[in-house]
């Protein structure tokens, strides 16, 4: 059975570390572990540690780092997953199922048609829990490396970014080819559209910036679905899903 895993970014051989709350309720009240209990700390760029609970109290549950251990490898592909934010919950389903995949970055879009509700993340509003949704997904899954979940930007500002790699723009069912049409690749761009789709604008916009319009299929899916279909389809190919 595997040892229970929390993320500490300060995370370092012999160090002395108190769990954050929420980390600390789910290892005293759900886990139920103890005084003594060995567990693994990892500190969210790919390195993880042996541990044991030196202090388990509704006050706080304090954890000492032993040797580092090697941690599961990531992915041979580099996929940035680019989308646009998703109103009520529907973003946090993906950023979780994102980082379980092996993404190595999140960058939320606003887009033309995003979500009146969803706009207000460009001011950061929901910046700091779509972290702690990547963190509980990378301890979940297994993973030492967090994704970094990028500051909220604009489709304009996000093509003016620095990105090595095939650049994807995923669109609905129509005369567009599959990503195993694609050439072999080391690192992705996937950019994935709001709810009520791409403008035609837009779409002309990012296939002229050297965006590959593919599909993921003849139905046309919800675009949490198509983030994460994507995902997984392009691991399948070039990562480590193999």
């Amino acid at each position: 059975m595997s040892l229970p895993r929390f993320h500490l970014p300060a995370a370092a051989p012999g160090a002395r570390l108190t769990l954050p709350e929420h980390a600390a309720h789910h290892a005293r009240e759900v886990l139920r572990l103890r005084t003594g209990a060995s567990v693994r700390i990892f500190d969210g760029h790919g390195h993880e540690f042996e541990a044991t609970l030196e202090e388990v109290s509704r006050r706080s549950v304090a954890v000492h780092l032993r040797d580092a251990v090697t941690a599961r490898a990531e992915s041979p592909l580099r996929i940035v997953l680019a989308l646009s934010p998703l109103k009520g919950d529907r973003m946090e389903l993906v950023i979780q199922k994102a980082t379980e995949l092996g993404v190595a970055e999140v960058w939320p879009v606003v887009t033309a048609r995003t979500d009146a509700v969803a706009r207000p993340a460009l001011n950061g509003s929901r910046h700091e829990r779509w972290e702690k949704v990547a963190s509980g997904a990378a301890e979940q899954s297994g993973r030492a490396t967090v994704p970094r979940i990028a500051p909220t930007t604009t489709l304009d500002a996000m093509l003016k970014a620095d990105f090595e790699g095939a650049r994807v723009l995923l669109l609905e069912t129509g005369r567009h080819v599959g990503l195993t049409s694609l050439p072999t690749s080391t690192a992705l761009l996937l950019l994935i559209g709001p709810a009520g789709g791409w403008e035609e604008r837009e779409a002309a916009l990012l296939q002229r910036a050297s965006f590959n319009a593919v599909s993921v299929g003849p139905r046309i899916l919800r675009a949490e679905t198509a983030a994460i279909a994507a995902v997984a389809l392009a691991q399948s190919l070039w990562g480590d899903l193999r």
